[in-house]
């Protein structure tokens, strides 16, 4: 009677042992496939990401000989100085477009960037602040949505002509600021020409 409870005994270990390895490999399974299944979020790219998700037509390609500009100093500059009276030149209120869109005249894009700028006195739709400092335009976004990859840069696919302005945003690569104290970037400053209409 003793070896019979013995070998139920070891038989029900042995069972438990089972089911447990079972439901842990299932589990294991489950939270693999979750994990694999969950789709990157496009606010959660770095530039490298964004550009190994784009296909050629995209604008991958505008990607591959495109230096990196770094006028972070520049935008420093401007918001260290923000309180200065010295100052003649107002900040100049934008609405700004947060789309990857090059060579388009559509801002349809899932990609970071900028496709369209609108010059604008104030209006609810403003949703960042512009100041022109050593020839570079310095951008501060007022709100969530501000075009830069989750590692701090800021693409400019093609040049845009400001609307309402005679600014023209020159194409390019550029390294926003990040501020140390808010933990995390908040302007950008970027190349300009000017248009010759009035």
């Amino acid at each position: 009677m003793n070896k019979f409870k013995i070998i139920l005994g070891a038989a029900a270990l042995a069972l438990a042992a089972v089911a447990i390895v079972a439901c842990s490999k299932e589990k294991t399974a489950q939270k693999e496939t979750t994990t694999t299944q969950q789709p990157v979020e496009s606010k959660d790219y770095t530039l490298a990401e964004m550009v190994e998700a784009m296909s050629w037509e995209e604008g991958k390609a505008f990607f591959e000989n495109q230096p990196i500009k770094d006028y972070t100093s520049v935008c420093e500059k401007v918001l260290n100085d923000c309180g200065d009276e010295e100052r003649t030149t107002p900040w100049i209120n934008f609405i700004f477009e947060w789309h990857w869109a090059p060579n388009t005249n559509n801002c349809i894009s899932d990609y970071f960037g900028v496709c369209l700028i609108i010059r604008h006195g104030y209006s609810p739709e403003c949703n960042a602040m512009g100041y022109i400092e050593d020839g570079k335009l310095v951008i501060v976004p007022t709100g969530e949505e501000n075009g830069f990859t989750a590692d701090g840069y800021f693409a400019v696919g093609s040049p845009i002509e400001v609307q309402n302005d005679t600014i023209i945003v020159r194409e390019g690569i550029y390294t926003a600021y990040y501020d140390e104290e808010l933990g995390k970037y908040v302007s950008v400053a970027v190349d300009i020409d000017s248009s010759n209409q009035p």
